[in-house]
């Protein structure tokens, strides 16, 4: 199973393409569903394949939302808990792996 994977600024060296760190991440997620939101609602959306200075000041909105979502989740783990099939809980433990750039 992949980890989970918040997301980050990258370098700002070229404006031209999307940093690896951001790509395929929470925020990117977050990204995406904005733009579409955007676009259902007929207002002018954004290119989300650049890393422009305009993109790097969009994103770190989403990259701090993803990234205090993943550090919430992961320092109350003991809000999560697993249950059978008759709600009981197992005691099982949840972990949650984040990218080693991640977290």
């Amino acid at each position: 199973m992949a980890a989970i994977k918040p997301g980050a600024m990258g370098s700002n060296a070229d404006p031209n393409t999307k940093p690896t760190e951001f790509a395929g991440s929470i925020a990117e997620a977050m990204e995406n569903a904005f733009n579409a939101t955007l676009s259902g609602d007929g207002m002018k959306t954004f290119k989300v394949d650049t890393n422009s200075q305009e993109a790097r000041d969009r994103r770190r909105m989403f990259v701090a939302i993803a990234t205090g979502m993943i550090q919430y989740l992961k320092n109350n783990t003991d809000a999560l808990r697993i249950l059978d099939a008759l709600n009981v809980s197992t005691g099982d433990h949840v972990v949650i792996d984040t990218d080693p750039g991640g977290l």
